[in-house]
């Protein structure tokens, strides 16, 4: 009697810790079905586990110490799910985690329950985070070689992601087909020749991937299958055929690489250094015919070596880069603006479509130019000192790999009344130069 007594404590805790298993959802539902399940197991694996230890101590005579381990071997096992995290994003992976999926939804059985149970436990078990990390450190300290679903370790400390179909654009795999350049010239003109209707200039910028000016550190084994990158594709046709001004620092950034690192070595990103390369590029041309631009040169700023790396694919490995890496993997120069001008107010425009705004504002009388940027997270890098060539400045940012929604924002653009108007995008992301929505005549 006094084991069903135990068990049926045991599985009333085991209830207690497991209820976000049934108790799911944003208000809080109740899953009928998950609580059986759960309650049959417990019940009978409690009972098992209580009966076995009595028998583990009374038939094979083990000491109590032997009966400890046991239970705190199996209590262990408990750890998982005696919590759920209920986050929807990783941070330390940067991917969105999965949701939870009932058995029946819709009057429906879901036969793939099984899967998406497995799935979303994986992505929310208690002391996930904690796990990942030590297994990376792990990793870390043996070989330094790691992978996930999302990144993969590269040579002397170098990461890469491999998200957003990075390994394949590395190859030069799937280049664009000559109808698909054409469509990317014809989006452009067209937004060009709106552009100067409403009195602005149009600049297109594209920045290279890190592993496209630094493929020397890629992990062996991803051979090119093309001579000619996608990235290298757009900017010839549309230097040979459009009328459309565009900017491709890449050469520079190779020329410059061998003072510099201008990406973080744990980081999609390039860091201050590199882009300040692509600042000097996109702004010359542009001065080209704005000749009043200022463009800001490198006694304008304070260069200062900081702790201060981009560490979102270290992150997608598991890796806690500040707690685990040495300061000087870490370490790289900032730029600050000895003078500024300007100050800057920010905005969140739209949470679904990701649209965030920054608009910079100058005091400088001499400024006279106003701009807007619509960018991806590279230009964040360089729009606090890009803004101080102008007496005002908007900054429009789209993360997270979306597609630009030019309809959406372009009463805000217009408004502005900017004298230039440059979209920027990275490698990465050229398909959105495919899929642009134009805007409206």
């Amino acid at each position: 009697m006094r084991r069903v007594i135990i068990a049926i404590i045991l599985t009333v805790l085991i209830l207690i810790w497991g209820s976000d298993f049934y108790l799911v959802g944003e208000p809080l539902s109740f899953d009928w079905k998950v609580f059986v399940i759960i309650l049959t197991l417990a019940g009978l694996a409690c009972y098992k586990l209580v009966d076995y230890l009595a028998q583990f101590k009374i038939i094979e005579h083990n000491s109590r110490i032997d009966i400890v381990f046991v239970a705190f071997v199996i209590a262990f096992m408990f750890v998982p799910i005696s919590k759920i995290n209920h986050d929807k994003i990783s941070q330390q992976e940067n991917r969105t985690l999965a949701e939870y999926v009932p058995l029946v939804k819709d009057g429906k059985i879901n036969f793939n329950y099984g899967r998406d149970f497995e799935a979303w436990f994986n992505d929310h078990f208690n002391q996930r985070k904690l796990f990942i990390d030590v297994n990376s450190k792990i990793n870390l300290f043996l070989n330094r070689k790691l992978k996930s679903e999302t990144a993969m370790s590269g040579k002397d400390g170098w990461m890469f992601t491999t998200r957003w179909s990075s390994v394949d654009m590395f190859q030069n795999k799937n280049l664009f087909s000559n109808e698909d350049l054409r469509k990317i010239k014809d989006n452009l003109e067209r937004i060009s020749v709106w552009a100067r209707k409403k009195r602005m200039k149009f600049y297109l910028f594209l920045v290279p991937d890190k592993e496209r000016i630094y493929p020397e550190f890629y992990p062996d084994g991803f051979e090119k299958e093309n001579p000619i990158s996608k990235i290298e594709q757009v900017y010839a046709f549309l230097k040979a055929r459009s009328f459309v001004p565009v900017v491709y620092p890449g050469e520079a950034l190779m020329k410059a690489k061998d003072k510099h690192i201008l990406f973080y070595k744990t980081g999609t990103h390039w860091d201050h250094r590199g882009a300040y390369v692509g600042y000097l590029e996109l702004f010359n041309r542009i001065k080209k015919d704005f000749p009043q631009l200022k463009v800001m040169k490198e006694k304008d700023f304070n260069i200062v070596p900081k702790v201060s790396a981009d560490v979102d694919i270290a992150s997608a490995l598991g890796i806690d880069a500040y707690k685990v890496l040495p300061k000087s993997e870490l370490t790289y120069d900032e730029f600050e603006v000895k003078k500024p001008t300007v100050q800057s107010t920010y905005a969140m425009v739209n949470k679904d479509k990701r649209i965030e705004t920054y608009d910079f504002v100058s005091s400088n009388p001499s400024n006279q130019l106003s701009a807007v940027f619509y960018t991806d997270s590279q230009f964040l890098r360089m729009n606090w000192y890009a803004a101080e060539s102008f007496k005002k400045m908007l900054h429009i940012y789209t993360g997270y790999g979306r597609d630009y929604d030019l309809p959406y924002m372009q009463e805000t653009i217009v408004n502005y009344k900017p004298d230039i108007f440059v979209l920027e995008t990275g490698e990465r992301f050229l398909g959105r130069l495919l899929n642009l929505d134009l805007p409206e005549e």
